[in-house]
């Protein structure tokens, strides 16, 4: 695997075109490897959803055992945490694979995934530390558009402007513009902090996948360090690629309308088997198509992060360990 660039045009920070097009000439030149690893991730993923379907089934058409419930909810459970896991194992492979590309140090698959699989239960600590702190951000929201809302409820006369239409005609037209306003700001607050944390932690994966020292925590703690000052630019970094990926994901749906088409004309639509063969076929389109836009995230987000650390700690960067892998 090689990056089709010239070396000398990575020594100095990248700007927003540079990021993009090198995450893409990364991507293509490396399609083939980064195509495998993205597929057996997607396969991992795909092991719990195969194995519930059958016990469904079962417990659908028998109606009995349901004892057992107590053992296979577990079970499954566990099952579902290795192998979100793995899955994060591989696709922070493709990242530490690309990142290698960028620094003149290629790694084979074999020693990528190595590498990531060992700190496999790391990411999944990574990924629930995120999602408990999105929790956080999103119920601290919640509670202050609650707030608000309230204060501009009793505002325009609380519960009485609901009892009585004579009052709801009569309403202050500026207390009208008053409440639409403080909704639109709420919604645009919802975006934009979420925006700005999901730009913080883009790159919480990268730490983990290159660093030696890094842990679950310290790998989020990295990502918010390297990206301090430079939230919004990495934002655009990001919306260029969304849009990029837009035509594929037109091409799902247009994919996806004909299959419900062609399905509708052999069963009623609002039968079962339509409804069951539709879901399976939307969400195997799904898988495929996971399996072509993930490594260009990764190698995307291997750039930015390779970029933001050009910026902040110079090209003085290691990516294999001075021990042997273990």
């Amino acid at each position: 695997m090689t990056f089709d660039s010239n070396p000398s045009d990575l020594t100095q920070p990248l700007s927003v075109g540079n990021v993009v097009n090198g995450g893409f000439r990364l991507y293509r030149s490396n399609l083939k490897p980064y195509l495998k690893v993205s597929a057996i991730g997607t396969l991992w993923a795909l092991i719990p959803v195969l194995v519930i379907i059958p016990v469904v089934l079962f417990y659908v058409t028998t109606q009995r055992y349901y004892n057992l419930l107590g053992l296979i909810v577990p079970a499954w459970l566990l099952l579902v945490a290795y192998c979100s896991a793995q899955y994060m194992a591989n696709s922070a492979a493709i990242a530490r694979l690309a990142f290698g590309e960028l620094i003149n140090q290629p790694e084979t698959i074999k020693a990528a995934y190595r590498y990531t699989s060992a700190r496999k239960w790391s990411f999944l600590g990574m990924g629930a530390l995120l999602s408990l702190l999105y929790f956080g951000v999103a119920l601290g929201m919640y509670l202050i558009a609650a707030i608000l809302i309230v204060i501009m409820f009793a505002s325009i006369g609380g519960a009485e402007f609901l009892r009585s239409p004579a009052s709801a005609a009569v309403i202050n037209p500026g207390l009208a513009i008053f409440a639409g306003l403080v909704i639109l700001a709420i919604i645009l607050m919802f975006i934009v902090v979420f925006t700005w944390f999901s730009v913080r932690f883009c790159v919480a994966e990268l730490p983990l996948s290159v660093e030696r020292e890094a842990t679950a925590t310290k790998t989020i703690g990295r990502s918010w360090e390297l990206t301090q000052k430079s939230v919004w630019r990495i934002f655009i970094i990001l919306l260029v690629t969304f849009l990029v990926t837009l035509p594929i994901q037109f091409l799902v749906q247009v994919v996806a309308t004909m299959a419900q088409g062609a399905i509708a004309a052999f069963y009623p639509q609002e039968s079962s088997i339509f409804l069951a063969l539709t879901y399976a076929f939307t969400y195997l389109l799904g898988l495929a198509t996971g399996i072509i836009v993930m490594p260009l995230w990764q190698t995307i987000k291997a750039v930015i992060y390779y970029d933001l650390r050009s910026r902040r700690e110079g090209l003085g960067l290691q990516l294999r360990d001075p021990e042997p892998l273990t």
